[in-house]
């Protein structure tokens, strides 16, 4: 397979690598082993995911969970070459990974070598958080270790078996999914300011109407609940890690109302703010 790979960043168990496809033709790639674990973030495209009797149907609102010691293809299925973030676990972390989720069946069944994981708002998030701190190379190690470990706890957390969305089907990808790629892009980038749907679908070059629709359809929500969930996404990260007022946690987030930020965190995490800032200090001073 043609395509650029650079590691982004290296830890002591796992390293984060930048895949670009740079194939030209929509093509099957020769089979490729995989050693290790990882766990894929698809940022652009559509491609085919072939694994021991099963073709995984990657794009945006996906992540790709590879165990090690599996066989795959890759076919191209998508004029726009896809783009992933991969983080890939180290040998020696595996057995690590396996004893903490021996519940999951998914480790330990021979036949099941790799699987999809559809994202909502708060996987999108971490993966979001964990670019742009690459990115702008302003995160310590520990921060971004700490990240790492929460895209993990939630993917595996998530797993089931998977079966492809009917709904969305190859002309569909073929129209919209750069627009679905565009929003989310937008919305990460935005999610502090009063962005209006209008904004956000004239950034796609759709109608309103036509924006929404497709958007629910890809997401599962209308944007204005993906944006409120973001945004919740990013004040339970900053009440689980500084000790910054919970009022300034809702404004640096988005929200404009301290009223409708309480009773919005309370709905999603059946916490008050407080409350679930005072539960993980406890855990952290276990």
């Amino acid at each position: 397979m043609q395509a650029d790979i650079h590691t982004l960043f290296e830890s002591d168990f796992y390293r984060i690598l930048d895949f670009k496809c740079r194939c030209t033709e929509c093509t099957t790639s020769k089979p490729e082993y995989s050693n290790v674990f990882c766990i894929s973030f698809v940022r652009k495209g559509n491609f085919l995911f072939n694994v021991f009797r099963h073709s995984l149907d990657s794009y945006s609102g996906c992540v790709l969970i590879t165990k090690p010691g599996s066989e795959r293809t890759v076919t191209h299925a998508h004029a726009i070459p896809d783009e992933c973030t991969i983080i890939e676990f180290k040998d020696d972390f595996y057995p690590v990974l396996s004893e903490q989720y021996k519940g999951a069946g998914f480790l330990h069944d021979n036949d099941w070598q790799s699987t999809l994981v559809r994202t909502n708002a708060s996987t999108e998030f971490l993966h979001y958080m964990i670019w742009q701190l690459l990115q702008s190379r302003t995160g310590s190690k520990l921060h971004i270790d700490h990240l790492v470990l929460e895209v993990l706890r939630k993917v595996m957390s998530e797993i089931t078996d998977y079966s492809p969305d009917p709904q969305i089907n190859a002309r569909m990808k073929k129209n919209h999914l750069l627009t679905i790629e565009r929003a989310k892009d937008y919305i990460s980038n935005h999610f502090t300011e009063n962005i209006s749907l209008l904004e956000i679908a004239e950034h796609c070059y759709v109608s309103p109407f036509h924006f929404s629709r497709i958007f629910r359809s890809f997401v599962k929500m209308p944007p204005h609940q993906y944006l409120a969930d973001i945004r919740l996404e990013n004040a339970a990260l900053l009440l689980r890690t500084n000790s910054t007022p919970v009022a300034d946690v809702a404004f640096s987030s988005g929200f404009n109302s301290i009223e409708y930020f309480n009773a919005a965190f309370r709905k999603k995490f059946s916490s008050t703010p407080s409350a679930y800032r005072k539960t993980f200090a406890g855990l952290l001073h276990k």
